[in-house]
């Protein structure tokens, strides 16, 4: 009999939604499907429990929606008409088994409706973050087109200065990794210094192209790498300091940037414990 009262209740009562529309927005109430239910209507068609929504589209786009309150309606929430149910009546029907157990007393989207409700705000937090991924991609200290570049103009930079005394020895081949790593923030391990060391076969000719297709930031870096291995011994050699100038003048490298990174490479030095 309940069922019944219930049912002849809904079937009396229905309302419809309402919208309104423009060229541009359209805005009304809408019906979204919850779930199926055991009530029938007074033609044996079953009710659906139904979100009666608020909604605006802006140029089809959705650009809000909220929940006004649990509806039930006879064609399965696709059609206008409805009947909209209050927290003590939902509240009833649901215990007295008309309705799902299970469904929150206060209605609420689902994060599908909610993203696809704000669609103007969930685009412009995806426009916000992407642009500030690109600003941190292209944020850095330099901008190297090239990190390998790098490497390689100060590995032969420092390789000038290292043979300005006769040759390279495996303490130069150490300060070199050390020093390729720290300037350049990819380790490089001695192995690989002196395969590298090997491969480009390095002469006091390729002194001519270091820096070439550097940035001016790289060009420093290089500087101080050659000058990291001139003052490696705790002085600078007339042999090292030759070479060191002479890459300063070819990189286009000034005396206040020059003593700019001797003053940098002395803070450094001061910061390794002594043996």
């Amino acid at each position: 009999m309940r069922k019944l009262l219930s049912t002849l209740a809904l079937v009396f009562g229905l309302s419809t939604t309402a919208s309104t529309a423009d060229a541009y927005v359209v805005s009304g109430e809408d019906l979204r499907f919850v779930a199926e239910t055991t009530l029938s209507g007074s033609d044996g068609t079953p009710m659906a429990l139904c979100h009666l929504v608020d909604f605006t589209n802006a140029l089809f786009v959705p650009v809000y929606t909220a929940v006004q309150s649990y509806a039930l309606s006879p064609d399965g929430c696709t059609g206008d008409a409805y009947r909209s149910l209050s927290a003590a009546q939902f509240t009833a029907m649901q215990a007295s088994g008309l309705l799902p157990a299970g469904l929150p007393e206060t209605p609420a989207a689902n994060i599908k409706d909610l993203l696809w409700g704000h669609a103007w705000l969930v685009l412009a937090v995806i426009g916000i973050v992407f642009r500030a991924l690109m600003a941190f991609r292209d944020r850095g200290p330099r901008k190297s087109k090239s990190p390998d570049a790098l490497a390689i103009h100060s590995l032969v930079a420092m390789s000038q200065v290292a043979i300005a005394d006769g040759r390279i020895d495996d303490a130069e081949v150490q300060q070199i990794s050390s020093i390729l790593t720290r300037l350049t923030g990819t380790s490089y391990a001695p192995q690989q210094v002196m395969e590298l060391l090997s491969r480009l076969n390095p002469s006091p000719s390729d002194i001519d192209q270091i820096g070439d297709g550097l940035s001016e930031q790289d060009r420093q870096i290089v500087l101080e790498a050659a000058l990291n291995i001139a003052v490696a011994d705790g002085e600078i050699h007339p042999s090292e300091y030759a070479v060191v100038s002479d890459l300063a003048q070819r990189m286009r490298i000034g005396a206040d940037q020059f003593r700019s990174a001797m003053a940098r490479i002395s803070a450094h030095l001061q910061t390794i414990p002594q043996v």
